[in-house]
C-alpha cells in the first residue's frame, strides 16, 4: 500500500501540491508563478482554504482594447485560473482538473490595474466538479465579471 501512495505522490500535479502546502500553512500574499499564465497576470494567493480562494491579478497594459478597457478574454482568464486553483486546492494527491466549458458574464468595464477573484467549489465530484467565481476591482467596490464552469476531474498522468 505504501508503494501505491508513494507512486501517487510522485505523479501529483505540482500546482495542487504547492497550493495544499500554502493553505496548510495559512499563507497569504504569495506570488503564484507556477505557470506562464499565472505569472503574466501577476497572480497572488491572497488567502483562503481548501475549495475557496481569493486570488489577486494585475491586468497588464497590453491587455487593453482600443476603448481603454481590459479585454474580456483577459478577465475570463483570471476567472478560469481562479476557479481551477480553487478546485485544485480541494483535490487529493494524484488528481487534477481541466475546464470543460466556461460561462462568463461581464458586468462592468475593467481597467488596467489590480483585480481580486474569489472562487469556490460548489460541488466536488469524482469525475466532474462545479466551480464559481467573482472578479472585483482591487478595492472590491465593483464586481466586474462572474463565471461558472464544470471541470473534468481525473488522475494525473504518470
Amino acid at each position: 500500500m505504501a508503494n501505491v501512495q508513494e507512486a501517487t505522490i510522485r505523479r501529483d500535479n505540482p500546482d495542487r501540491a504547492f497550493l495544499h502546502d500554502l493553505l496548510s500553512a495559512q499563507a497569504r500574499n504569495v506570488t503564484l508563478d507556477m505557470n506562464p499564465a499565472l505569472a503574466s497576470l501577476g497572480a497572488t494567493l491572497l488567502g483562503g482554504s481548501a475549495g475557496a480562494l481569493s486570488i489577486g491579478f494585475t491586468a497588464p497594459n497590453h491587455s487593453v482594447q482600443g476603448n481603454g478597457v481590459v479585454s474580456g478574454g483577459t478577465l475570463a482568464s483570471m476567472l478560469d485560473l481562479a476557479m481551477a486553483l480553487a478546485l485544485l486546492s480541494q483535490l487529493p494527491p494524484g488528481r487534477t482538473c481541466a475546464t470543460i466549458s466556461l460561462t462568463v458574464n461581464m458586468i462592468e468595464p475593467g481597467y488596467v490595474g489590480d483585480f481580486v477573484a474569489d472562487a469556490r467549489v460548489k460541488r466536488l465530484g469524482g469525475r466532474v466538479s462545479f466551480v464559481e467565481a467573482w472578479l472585483h476591482d482591487a478595492a472590491r467596490t465593483r464586481c466586474v465579471a462572474t463565471a461558472t464552469a464544470p471541470f473534468a476531474v481525473f488522475d494525473v498522468r504518470g
